[in-house]
């Protein structure tokens, strides 16, 4: 009797939930440059640390509730352009039978199948109209329904990630007892998690880590110097 071989384990992994880990990174850099900035322009402004808190809690919230909606508005959006796209193709499949099975049938060629054998995998998709169209959506438009996020969750991702990353620069200017204390703790922590963000980001996509790094850095510190300029030209408290 044969024995049977175990299963072999996958090696490398796939990246798993890539738009939470896309929208997580988006709102944690997000938070943290705009908040950052915000309060560099608002420290320049005025020497009252009572209203940069009230003024840095409401920058936070906005931030967070703009983006839980935005995640909303774009996860919604990505679902009714996939029902565009499939009421549009179905029509199409319906009218139009035989061009769409050689739209299928020169993608299969293209990847190396030959005529006879395309004819024969397009011949037994077709044979049911939601693998066909299924197919079709995957290898003309790219999209597909099981990959479509959920508008939600990718809200609540967004909006809570953004929170996180305000509360870095901000966390200083709730604890600290003046107002030059919170600005030089806020200048010494945020550029360390600037560069943190941005070197997972490049580890999660496979890029350099110091240049994604220093591309998050650069950006965040950058804005932060220009709203502290500008909140030095307009100082009136």
């Amino acid at each position: 009797m044969a024995e049977l071989k175990p299963l072999r384990r996958e090696i490398h992994k796939h990246i798993r939930a890539r738009g939470y880990i896309s929208s997580s990174a988006l709102g944690v850099s997000d938070g943290l440059v705009t908040n950052l900035a915000f309060l560099s322009g608002f420290t320049a402004a005025t020497s009252s640390l009572q209203v940069i808190r009230i003024a840095g809690v409401s920058s936070m919230l906005a931030g967070a509730i703009s983006m839980f909606f935005a995640g909303i508005i774009a996860g919604r959006l990505e679902y009714e352009l996939y029902q565009a796209d499939a009421k549009r193709e179905a029509g199409e499949i319906e009218q139009e039978p035989e061009e769409e099975k050689q739209e299928l049938r020169d993608f299969y060629i293209a990847k190396g199948l030959t005529r006879e054998q395309a004819t024969g995998v397009v011949e037994r998709i077709a044979s049911n109209k939601k693998r066909f169209l299924e197919d079709i959506l995957m290898h003309e438009l790219h999209v597909h329904q099981e990959e479509l996020p959920n508008p939600v969750k990718i809200g609540g991702v967004m909006g809570m990630s953004f929170l996180v990353g305000a509360l870095i620069p901000f966390g200083p200017f709730l604890l600290l007892p003046t107002r030059i204390d919170s600005l030089v703790a806020t200048g010494l922590v945020s550029p360390l998690c600037l560069f943190s963000i941005g070197a997972w980001r490049g580890r999660v996509v496979g890029r350099k880590i110091w240049r994604t790094g220093l591309e998050t850095l650069l950006i965040g510190v950058s804005a932060a110097v220009i709203l502290y300029l500008i909140g030095l030209s307009f100082g009136f408290f």
